[in-house]
Formats: structure tokens, C-alpha cells, sequence
């Protein structure tokens, strides 16, 4: 269940059941009619008087003009059909041959005249026509839910009886005019899920009968109205998820003392406290200020609402303890304050509001024990205090909590065992307590309800066995134990649950056989069993997990075979089973996998010969078959693998030469060492290989003396003119080696780098990521005139080597630091960093450090960075698909850094001069990690003084909070997307004072010219949905808050989408 399952909110296009709730409790309010008061003995006059007016009834009914009899009322709602499209048949009983419209479906009528249409949810497509402005007598109209779409008919205003009018849900668009105020009886006006926009007409104020006013999730833009301050009898307000132009919350608000449920969530609010007119609301039941930049604390007065039954203030800017109030609050069912920085404890006062059946306090700076009276609530159905600083136990009382369904506790300072009785609530669906300190075995009757759904108890230090009855009920999905001390055999019950979705058991000491059933789970997308202690075969039964992307079963026991069924699972996308004891040869079938990007099947005994059929897994990126016993040669066919970055075929017995063609392919680690290779090895891999122990192996034109053939017999003049060569060119050799080592021994004396820096040494320190064959002093000796670029973090230069090879040098910034501070943490974070390999980032080949100096080295990117591009003469030479294309794989490499690296990578200085362009204007991200580099080197882990961001692209939330986060390069990333659109600097100077890209740009899109006004000019016109699409992935990503923000996953999903070809 998502977070938003507790709010009761609904896409567009579905209808809020409790939205439709208060909406039909308010249509009834509005159609009772009123009770005529009669007495018991009426006066002789008031009989003649009745039979007067039924008299005058009549005649006046023969002669009503034409639009008040049925038959017109009939040729109205025809042509209302004839000009829309019944795609459901839900109209069919529309028929002229009926003598009236009274009986057919949606109408409803009075006195023989239509005074209801009600044709929700019903498949209607099409704008609606003129006419219906003709039913004068009209009470209700009711077009929700339906795919009708353009302007709001001119003529709905002369329907002046109108109480209920719900145009919700609809694809309807454009203006709502002035004439509004013509509908004077108006009770309910529902047009949420809209596409309306402009401003909202001054003109709603006049509605002062409105008692229902619903505009959540429409498209409406501009100031809210003041003249909505004299809707005093208003008693539900929506005016959630808008784009009203930013200001404080409006005071007049407070004139709507009738509210009984009022959602403001994702208004465009300034910062602001938490209104002081709510305290004027006694009969508020539901309270929505989610997303609103709320700052300050909670205010005591909250508690003065006695009827509250909801309150959301979660995601915003609240902070302080969380007040002694809701113990008074004896109706509240729902409290959500999640996302917000409140810190000290849960006070114990909340477990006082006995009805609370939501408690949502994630995210913030929460400390303390969980109240030991939790037990208390027993209502309660989601309890979820997750990311938080809480400590001690789980309290024992919560086993009284039989109505509980989700518990999220995740990511705190929790210890202890976990509390039996919890494991027999019945309705338990959702267990999730991973990241603490809990310690103990896991009950094992946890799961026998049969309701369990969510598993995670990962990185902890839970021991024991895996509990058997999790799956009890076949609904389980996510099955999650990873980091744990757990022992002893899987349960044989797993490899019936066919349910499961993601099964993550590495890193414990599980051994024994696998279920063989849980080989072939049809629905499971993931099986991470490394480093256990698992033992026998891989059954053939993996043919049946059709839907299986990620298989991971390295560091166990596993004997026999790899199945060659694995070549079925089409969805497979990495497959590493290294560090086992697989025998026999590799599955050809595994040639299959087209979506594969990782093949690691290194520390086995596979025989036989390297499969030339791999050459057709055309998406992959490391083939890692070292430390088997394979041989023949490296097949021709890998050099068809165009995206192959690793290849590491070291410690076999693979003999011939290395295959020319590998020469073209992006390799950045070519592992050949340890073989029988001969041959020369191509001068363009010779700086990414590992040729070590091969023989007869040649790189530089230079070949060990055991490749020279043997002397024929023919006389041993022969053998002495090679001995004189031989020591001749032995002479050289020391001659000229002797004479650079006297040389840049020399140079290095003469210079006073070392008499400034008294802790340094003479010698450079370099840590190799990449088989580099390179002297230190090719990039060591900089030369300013090689300057390439400047920031933050040091100077760049282009050195070109020695072998021709181009790459591009970071100098750091002086970091006057002890050693101790770098030896450490500094050389494990550029370690890591050196580690990543993905297309779409800038590969770091090698650190150089020397005393205070650090270098680090990275491949040479042709084309600069996008942002020297784009803001120059040249950027006009970026076309909307390039633009897309960098989009793109500047996205995944993000995403690569945020969800694939452990641990998870934060760029932190996301722009466009961190995107350099190779050759064919691929995005490759730059700079990743640095600003932590930086922080290790100079010790300084507590802030982000050093690379925290570039003005224009830093996140809001920075502004009050010095915690970095992946939401904060999602927001960088959405300025990059806008730049990318307009083609303007993020603080351009075209802009006017105190307005930066992403206001400018909002503001142009609401503009009359919309996005044209907004696009880079020097570009031609594109696709107007691509735009479209592409500038609201910008805008998203833009979001103040940052819980709106998506991640990068969902972000490159969006991309790929916008152009499906796009890759």
C-alpha cells in the first residue's frame, strides 16, 4: 500500500470515494425540499383558493413556451446525443419513438420536464454541444468521470436553477467566464480533475448559496480571488494540487466558520504558520495543509478542534515537539505529520485519542522509546514512525494492536527482540523494520494470519531460522532478510510462494538446498542469494520465473551445471554467479538474454570454450569468465558487443591472439592476464589491458625473449652475432633509462614544490582503476598553458600521452590537511568512485597523490560540457532529438549512481557544466561524488562548504537544511532539463532581479503563448507532445517539495516515454 493510500486522493479520471461521499451527502442537503407548514384546521378561503391555482396550473401548462414541455426537453437531449459519442451504448434507450425522455437513463424529471441529467461515469467522448442551456427547469447536471472535453457551453449559465452542477474528471477545458454568477442557487460546484484553466472569475463570489466547492487538481493558474471570502456558507473546500500564483494563505479564509472539511494540499503557499483563523472552525471533521511550506511549530489552538477526524500537515517545513494536544482530540481517526523536522519524542498523550486508526510520522528527527502504552490504539491500522532517530524497544503493549495492518519502523535506532505477540495480530500485511538494531530470532509463527504481504527485515542482527509460515496466506511479495546472522536451511514453504515478487536473502549464513520450487516462481523480478551458504544444483525449474531481471547467487556451494534454461528468461538483466563450484561448459542458450547487462560467472570450473553465440547478447556491459578452466581462443564474435566496457577473461588457459575487432569496442578494463595468449596485443587496448602472464603476449612492439625463435643449427656465428646485438642493445637501454632517472631526478630537486609542502614526498602515490601503461611525469608535469577548465574544485587540464591517448587531468584544490585525514577516508571515496562503470559517466582512470597534492584523471571528452555548448554560438547545433538524447543519458547516469552503487552515490553538483559530450554528443556525467571526495580530504564531514551545489541549480530545501539528499539532484537535474528546453543559463541574465529559470519558465508557460514562449529560439519547431511532456518532467523535478520530486528511475521511465526511440 503506497503512502497515499491514507488520504484518499485520487488520479485523474477516478472519482475520490470520498470526495463522491460528501459530494452526494451535499446533493441531498441540496434537493430536500422543504416542509410546508400546515395547520390543522385551515381556514374555508384556503380551499377555494387551491382549487383556483389548480385551475390556472392547467391552463398555464397549455400554454408553456415550447423548451418547457417534454417533447422539447426531448429534441434538447438528442441533439445533445447526436452530437457526442456513446462509445459505451450507455445512452441507447434515448429513443424518439418514446413519448417522453422521463424514463430514459441519467434523466430524471418533474411535473413531466426534465430537472435532472445524470451521466456519470458513463463512456462519453466529445465536446459538449450548445443546448443544454435550453432545460431551464435543469436542478442537477452531473457529466463527471466522462471523457467529454472542451469549453464550458455558453449557454449552461441560462440554466439559472441549477443546485448541482459536476463537471469533474473530465478532459473539459478553457476559461470558466463571469457569467457564472448567473447561477445563483447554486449549492455544489464540482470541477476537480479538470482541465479548466486561467484564473478563477471574481464572479464566484457572487455564489453565496455554495456550500460545496471542489477544484482539487484542476488546471487553474493566477491569484485565488478575495471575492471567495464571502462565500460564508461554505461547508467543503478542494482547492488541493494547483498552480495558483505564490502567496501566504489567504486570511479570508477565516470567514468560512461553517467548514467542515477543507483541503488546501500542494497549494503554491508562500512559507507561512500554521493558520490561526482554524481555531474559528469548531466543526472541522477534515483538515488537509499537506505540501503548504508550513514553517514554525504546531500550535496549541489545534486542539480546540474537537469534531477533527483527519489532519494532514505532512511535508512541510514544521519543527519543535510535537505538542500535548491530540489526547483532547477524541474523534481523530487520521494524523499524518510526516516529512516535517519535528525532533524529541512521540509524546504519550497521543495514545490518549483511542480512534486513531493512521499515525504517520516518518521522516523527521523524532528521538526517544515508542510510548509504552501504544497498546492503547486499538484502532490502529498503519502505524509508521519510519526514519527517525527512535531507540529502545518495540513496546510489548503493541501485541494488543489487533486491527494493525502496516508497520514501518525502518531506518532507526530500535534494538531489542521482537515482541511474540506482535507475530499473532491478524491482520498484519505489511512488516517493515529494516536498518536498526533488533537482535534475536524472528518469531516463527510470524505470518501463520495468512494476510502478510511486505517482509523486511534486512541489516539488522536477527539470528535463528528463516521463520517458515511468512507465506501462509500465497500473498506474500516481498520477502527481504538481507545482512542478518540468520542460519540453518530455507523453509521448503518458499518454493510454493508463488506470489513473491523479490526474494533478497544475501549476506547471512543460510545453508543448504534451495526449495526447488523457488527456482521457478513466475512473478519474482529478483533473487539475490549471495554470500550464504547455500549448496547444490540450480534446477531446471528457473524456466518458469518468466518474469526474473535480476539473479544473484555468488559466494555459495552451487555445484553442477548452470541450467541452459536461463537462456529463456528473456527479461534477465544481470546474472552473477561467481565464487561457487558451476562446472561443465557455458550455456550457449544464455545467447538469448538480449536485455543482459551483466554476465558475471568468474571463480567456478566451467570448461570448454568460451561461447561465440554471447557475441549476440548485444546490451551487455561486463563479461567477467575469469578463474575457470577454459579454452581455445577469445571468439571474434565478442567484438559485436558495442557496449561491452569490461571483459575479463584472466586465469584460464585461452590461447591465439586477441581478436583485432575488440579494438573497437568502448572497453575501459580489459582483463587478459594469467592465460596462453600470444600475439600483439592492438595499441589502442594497451591501455585498458591486463596482459600479465601470458608469455608470449606482445604490447608496445616489445615481446619478452622467449618469443624470439629458438637459433637454428646452422652455425654459431649465428649465436654470436645475436649476443652481440643483444648486449648492444642492452647498452642502450641503460644508457637511456640512466640518463631520464638523472634527469628527472634533477628536475625534481630543482623545483621548490617540496620546500613549500614539508609533507611531502618525492615520489607519487598513483592508484590505477584502469590497466594505464603510462609514465607519471606525462601528467604529473602540468603546464598552465594546457588549462582547460576551472571550478570550484580545482583546475582541468588536456595532457596528451605519450601512446596518443587524450585524457583529462583534475587538479584538486590545496587541502591543507593532515595525511591521516586523507589516507583514510579520501582514498576509500576515490576508490569507490574509480569503481563505476556506466556509459553515461566520465570514467575516472587513476588518482595521483603526492603530500597535499592530488590529481585525479579522467577520460577526455571531445566535445566539451553541454553548458559551454548550449550557451554559445554553437548551441543552435543541439536539435530537439540531441537535446532529448542528452536528457536521457544524463538521467541514467544518475540513475545509475542513486540505485545501483552500494552504497548509493549523491552527485550533489549537478549542471550543465558536469555533462561532457564524447564525440557523438552522448551525455557522460562528470564531477560525481566530488564534493565527498573533497569532504574526506579535508576532513570536513558536517557541511557543505565545499561543492554543495552551483547557484541556480541548488534545491530549496537547502536553504534550511544542511542535509544532502538524491531529491536535492532530482531538482538539480529538472534545472538542467529546463536549460536544456530554453536554452537559458539558470540565473540568466535576461531574467528580471530575484527571478531564476524555473520561476521564469512557470510563469512563461501560463503565459497566452504558452511553451512557444519559452523554447529555445535557435532550434526548430518540435514535436509539440514530446515538448509538452519534456517540459512537465522538468517541472516535476523542480517541485519546492522535495517528497514530489520522483527519482531518477521513474525519471528515465518518463524520458523513454516521451520518445520511445530514444536511447
Amino acid at each position: 500500500m503506497s503512502r497515499a493510500g491514507a488520504r484518499e486522493m485520487v488520479p485523474r479520471r477516478c472519482t475520490s470515494g470520498r470526495a463522491a461521499a460528501a459530494a452526494s451527502t451535499a446533493m441531498s442537503m441540496a434537493t430536500t425540499e422543504p416542509r410546508l407548514m400546515q395547520s390543522s384546521t385551515p381556514p374555508p378561503w384556503r380551499s377555494v383558493l387551491q382549487v383556483l391555482l389548480l385551475v390556472m396550473s392547467a391552463v398555464c401548462w397549455g400554454c408553456a413556451p415550447a423548451d418547457a414541455s417534454p417533447s422539447s426537453d426531448m429534441r434538447i437531449l438528442l441533439n445533445f446525443k447526436t452530437n457526442i459519442s456513446d462509445g459505451g451504448g450507455d445512452l441507447a434507450n434515448w429513443s424518439p419513438a418514446d413519448p417522453s425522455p422521463c424514463a430514459w437513463t441519467g434523466v430524471r424529471c418533474s411535473a413531466g420536464v426534465v430537472t435532472e441529467l445524470i451521466l456519470h461515469d458513463m463512456n462519453l467522448l466529445g465536446p459538449v454541444p450548445i443546448g443544454l442551456g435550453e432545460l431551464k427547469n435543469l436542478t442537477r447536471l452531473d457529466l463527471g468521470n466522462t471523457s467529454l472535453e472542451g469549453p464550458m457551453p455558453a449557454d449552461l449559465f441560462n440554466c439559472t436553477q441549477l443546485v448541482y452542477l459536476n463537471l469533474s474528471n473530465t478532459y473539459m477545458e478553457g476559461l470558466i467566464p463571469q457569467e457564472i454568477a448567473e447561477l445563483k442557487l447554486l449549492q455544489i460546484l464540482d470541477l476537480s480533475f479538470s482541465g479548466f484553466t486561467g484564473p478563477l472569475p471574481a464572479a464566484l463570489g457572487n455564489l453565496i448559496a455554495l456550500e460545496y466547492l471542489n477544484l482539487y487538481a484542476a488546471s487553474f493558474s493566477g491569484e485565488l480571488p478575495p471575492s471567495l471570502g464571502q462565500l460564508r456558507n461554505l461547508k467543503e473546500v478542494h482547492l488541493g494540487i494547483a498552480n495558483f500564483t505564490p502567496a501566504a494563505i489567504p486570511a479570508w479564509f477565516g470567514n468560512f466558520t461553517n467548514l467542515e472539511v477543507l483541503v488546501l494540499s500542494t497549494m503554491n503557499f508562500t512559507a507561512s504558520p500554521v493558520p490561526s483563523w482554524l481555531q474559528w472552525m469548531p466543526n472541522l471533521r477534515y483538515l488537509d495543509l499537506s505540501f503548504c511550506n508550513l514553517v514554525g511549530s504546531v500550535p496549541a489552538y489545534l486542539g480546540l478542534l474537537r469534531n477533527l477526524e483527519s489532519l494532514f500537515l505532512n511535508h512541510n517545513m514544521l519543527q519543535g515537539l510535537i505538542p500535548e494536544i491530540f489526547g483532547n482530540m477524541t474523534q481523530l481517526s487520521k494524523l499524518d505529520m510526516s516529512e516535517n523536522q519535528f525532533s524529541g519524542s512521540i509524546p504519550r498523550s497521543l495514545t490518549a485519542a483511542t480512534q486513531l486508526t493512521v499515525i504517520q510520522l516518518y521522516a523527521n528527527g523524532l528521538s526517544g522509546e515508542l510510548p509504552s502504552d501504544f497498546g492503547r490504539l486499538t484502532h490502529l491500522t498503519w502505524l509508521d514512525v519510519a526514519m527517525n532517530r527512535l531507540s529502545g524497544v518495540i513496546p510489548a503493549s503493541m501485541s494488543n494492536l489487533t486491527q494493525l495492518s502496516i508497520l514501518h519502523v525502518y531506518e532507526n535506532q530500535l534494538e531489542g527482540p521482537i515482541p511474540p505477540g506482535l507475530a499473532d495480530l491478524p491482520g498484519l500485511t505489511e512488516f517493515v523494520l529494516f536498518t536498526n538494531r533488533f537482535t534475536g530470532a524472528v518469531p516463527q509463527q510470524l505470518g501463520s494470519q495468512g494476510r502478510l504481504v511486505r517482509f523486511d527485515v534486512s541489516t539488522n542482527s536477527f539470528t535463528g531460522s528463516v521463520p517458515p509460515s511468512l507465506c501462509r496466506g500465497q500473498v506474500l511479495k516481498e520477502l527481504i532478510l538481507f545482512d542478518n546472522n540468520f542460519s540453518g536451511p530455507l523453509p521448503a514453504e518458499y518454493g510454493h510462494c508463488v506470489s513473491l515478487t523479490r526474494v533478497r536473502l544475501e549476506g547471512n549464513r543460510i545453508s543448504g538446498l534451495v526449495p526447488d520450487g523457488l527456482w521457478g516462481l513466475p512473478l519474482v523480478n529478483r533473487i539475490s542469494l549471495q554470500n550464504n551458504l547455500l549448496e547444490g544444483t540450480v534446477s531446471s525449474n528457473i524456466k518458469a520465473a518468466v518474469s526474473l531481471g535480476d539473479f544473484y547467487i555468488q559466494n555459495n556451494k552451487f555445484t553442477g551445471a548452470l541450467p541452459r534454461e536461463l537462456g529463456k528468461l528473456t527479461s534477465l538483466h544481470r546474472i552473477d554467479a561467481s565464487g561457487n563450484q558451476f562446472a561443465g561448459v557455458i550455456p550457449a542458450e544464455l545467447s538469448q538474454l538480449f536485455q543482459l547487462n551483466v554476465l558475471n560467472l568468474g571463480g567456478n570450473r566451467f570448461n570448454g570454450s568460451i561461447p561465440s553465440q554471447l557475441g549476440n547478447c548485444s546490451q551487455l556491459n561486463e563479461l567477467n569468465l575469469s578463474r575457470n578452466e577454459l579454452e581455445g581462443g577469445i571468439p571474434v564474435a565478442l567484438g559485436m558487443l558495442e557496449d561491452l566496457t569490461v571483459l575479463d577473461v584472466s586465469h584460464n588457459q585461452l590461447s591465439g591472439e586477441l581478436p583485432a575487432v575488440l579494438a573497437t569496442l568502448r572497453l575501459t578494463n580489459l582483463d587478459v592476464s594469467y592465460n596462453n595468449l600470444s600475439g600483439t596485443v592492438p595499441l589502442a587496448l594497451q591501455q585498458v589491458a591486463n596482459t600479465a602472464g601470458n608469455e608470449y603476449l606482445c604490447t608496445f612492439n616489445k615481446c619478452p625473449l622467449d618469443v624470439v625463435p629458438a637459433p637454428s643449427r646452422s652455425s654459431g656465428r649465428s649465436m654470436l652475432v645475436w649476443a652481440v646485438v643483444g648486449t648492444f642493445a642492452a647498452a642502450v637501454i641503460i644508457f637511456v633509462f640512466g640518463s631520464c632517472f638523472i634527469c628527472r631526478k634533477y628536475k625534481l630537486l630543482s623545483q621548490p614544490w617540496s620546500r613549500k609542502h614539508p609533507g611531502s614526498s618525492d615520489s607519487w602515490h598513483i592508484t590505477s582503476f584502469h590497466r594505464m601503461l603510462i609514465q607519471e611525469d606525462e601528467f604529473t608535469d602540468l603546464n598552465e598553458d594546457d588549462v582547460i577548465g576551472m571550478g570550484a574544485s580545482g583546475k582541468v587540464y588536456k595532457i596528451i600521452l605519450g601512446n596518443g591517448h587524450v585524457v583529462a587531468v583534475k587538479k584538486l584544490i590545496n587541502l591543507n590537511k593532515d595525511d591521516s585525514s586523507f589516507d583514510s577516508g579520501f582514498k576509500a571515496e576515490v576508490e569507490t568512485l574509480g569503481n563505476i562503470r556506466h556509459r553515461n559517466i566520465v570514467k575516472l582512470l587513476c588518482c595521483c597523490s603526492r603530500g597535499y597534492s592530488n590529481l585525479l584523471v579522467y577520460e577526455f571528452m571531445p566535445n566539451g560540457s553541454l553548458g559551454d555548448i548550449l550557451h554559445s554560438t554553437k548551441g543552435g547545433t543541439l536539435d530537439w532529438s540531441m537535446r532529448l538524447r542528452i536528457a536521457l543519458g544524463t538521467a541514467q547516469g544518475l540513475e545509475y549512481l542513486h540505485h545501483d552503487c552500494d552504497p548509493p552515490i549523491t552527485h550533489r553538483d549537478i549542471k550543465s557544466n558536469n555533462i561532457l559530450l564524447d564525440l557523438d554528443y552522448q551525455a557522460h556525467v562528470a564531477d560525481f561524488g566530488l564534493a565527498k571526495v573533497l569532504e574526506y580530504a579535508t576532513g570536513d564531514l558536517e557541511s557543505m562548504s565545499h561543492v554543495a551545489g552551483s547557484h541556480g541549480y541548488i534545491a530549496p530545501e537547502y536553504a534550511y537544511t544542511l542535509k544532502v539528499g538524491q531529491k536535492g539532484d532530482v531538482y538539480s537535474f529538472g534545472v538542467l532539463l529546463l536549460e536544456l528546453i530554453t536554452g537559458k543559463q539558470p540565473t540568466d541574465l535576461s531574467f528580471s532581479e530575484g527571478v531564476d529559470l524555473v520561476e521564469w519558465v512557470i510563469k512563461g508557460q501560463q503565459s497566452e503563448e504558452g511553451i512557444n514562449k519559452i523554447l529555445d529560439p535557435r532550434v526548430g519547431s518540435p514535436a509539440p507532445f514530446a515538448m509538452d511532456s519534456f517540459l512537465a518532467v522538468g517541472i516535476l523535478c523542480t517541485s519546492k517539495t522535495p517528497g514530489q520530486r520522483p527519482s531518477m528511475r521513474e525519471i528515465v521511465k518518463m524520458l523513454k516515454e516521451v520518445s520511445p526511440n530514444m536511447e
